[in-house]
């Protein structure tokens, strides 16, 4: 393939971000969403792409996602924060399939072949789209490794993207209106925040056992 200007710029940029999240992991391992939000606040405009675009880049610097979440909700409130992370998330699984699948950076690697990994590579390789939805929506595995053993499977680029465009939907409300209550004083809000998070992120892995069972790991 013949590299045009375009796509020098592009892989640029790309590079460019990806040391600039380097940088703030090594830097930052142990920040809270508050001292997040200070720093990508003082972007202004620029903050809610900035914000989108590293979350676009973090899955190969392995940065918990729960951060950026309630960083989300912390800066932008809960409407817009949803937006943001949603996008975020979304950008990032979806760059995290077309990377791994084109390059082939992890088919050869020894970590995906053991027999645990291999089985639920076959279980996606052979429900695709529903056994991708229920491992979104079901937070029984990390969210990072879902995307690298999906990309390696036959899955259809087009079942793996709906299904996590739909999956990510709760925990994203979960955490974006966490990150969002952390800013009021009332005790309500704080509450329901907690309470929503607990539903949809907690109880799945109450019943860890169960759910991996239904799901067949």
């Amino acid at each position: 393939m013949k590299i045009t200007k375009k796509w020098l710029i592009i892989m640029l940029s790309a590079a460019i971000l990806v040391l600039l999240v380097l940088w703030l992991q090594k830097n930052y391992k142990g920040f809270s969403p508050e001292e997040f939000r200070n720093w990508i606040m003082q972007w202004g405009l620029l903050a809610p792409f900035l914000f989108i675009l590293l979350y676009t880049v973090r899955p190969f610097v392995l940065f918990p996602s729960s951060i950026f979440a309630i960083t989300s909700g912390l800066s932008f409130g809960f409407y817009w924060g949803c937006l943001y992370t949603y996008l975020g998330s979304l950008g990032g699984g979806l760059v995290t399939y077309y990377a791994v699948n084109r390059l082939g950076r992890f088919k050869k690697s020894k970590q995906w072949k053991n027999e645990r990994y291999n089985k639920i590579r076959s279980n996606i390789e052979r429900e695709g789209f529903r056994y991708v939805l229920l491992l979104r929506l079901l937070p029984v595995l990390n969210y990072d490794l879902v995307s690298y053993l999906t990309s390696i499977t036959k899955v259809k680029f087009k079942d793996y993207a709906i299904a996590t465009a739909i999956g990510i939907i709760p925990g994203t409300i979960a955490y974006t209106y966490l990150g969002t209550s952390m800013t009021s004083q009332s005790k309500e809000v704080i509450w329901i925040g907690t309470t929503l998070l607990f539903v949809i992120v907690g109880l799945p892995l109450i019943f860890k056992k169960k759910m991996k069972a239904r799901i067949g790991l």
